[in-house]
């Protein structure tokens, strides 16, 4: 499979193609937003059904209605178009992490509440199954795995890493390691719901059930990196 020829980025690039007949698509230095999102739509579309190994170039240009020279111009290959709609698809998480910032109320409390809403979005069906797929093809692409990983996982520990780097400033934690605190956070709140969810919708906990994880979680953390 062999993409679209293109020249160097600034000397003659792709800026305009003529896909299908009526069909115009900006190129990289201009591209069409919406169609993008199309492709990208389409894509998770065809992963989510065929797995990474098993979608096609020529089946995600299809599911996204545009030809398979659009879908060139906008992603070179399939890694790229993975990554990105992994990336697309982290950004709602990455946002929530970004919005976290505790108020002067109890540090607990602040932590219970974006445990909860943090856990409602890490076990959304969509996300499920994009994890799901990525561990279905980490055997063969273990790049796959990692990208997931940095997207996700990493990006998150490292975000609570600065926020509770901040609270031992503060005083709301004791002294500690500030990243370590963020890994065992995460590993006592989300973890146990998480793998529940990622075996079916049959096995996630109720709302109920997700808040009494959390409180049960928080009381081990509180008591360990907590202020008394």
């Amino acid at each position: 499979m062999q993409p679209v020829p293109r020249g160097p980025r600034g000397q003659g690039w792709m800026s305009k193609v003529s896909a299908r007949p009526g069909e115009t698509v900006a190129g990289p230095e201009g591209q069409d937003s919406e169609k993008r999102r199309q492709i990208l739509d389409g894509a998770r579309e065809v992963f989510r059904a065929k797995g990474y190994e098993g979608a096609a170039m020529d089946a995600i240009a299809k599911a996204a209605g545009v030809s398979k020279g659009t879908l060139y111009v906008y992603f070179t290959n399939k890694d790229e178009l993975f990554e990105e709609l992994i990336t697309d698809e982290k950004r709602e998480l990455a946002a929530a992490l970004d919005a976290f910032e505790p108020t002067e109320g109890s540090f607990r409390d602040n932590l219970r509440a974006f445990a909860i809403s943090f856990n409602e979005l890490l076990t959304g069906e969509n996300h499920m199954s994009s994890i799901r797929m990525v561990v279905g093809a980490v055997e063969k692409f273990p790049a796959v795995g990692a990208m997931f990983f940095r997207a996700g996982a990493e990006r998150g520990t490292t975000r609570l890493t600065e926020a509770f780097a901040r609270a031992i400033e503060d005083g709301r934690l004791k002294p500690c390691d500030p990243a370590v605190a963020a890994q065992h956070f995460i590993a006592l709140c989300t973890s146990e719901v998480m793998k529940k969810s990622l075996f079916g919708c049959g096995l996630r906990p109720t709302p109920e059930g997700v808040e009494r994880i959390v409180d049960n979680g928080l009381d081990v953390f509180m008591a360990y990196y907590g202020r008394t």
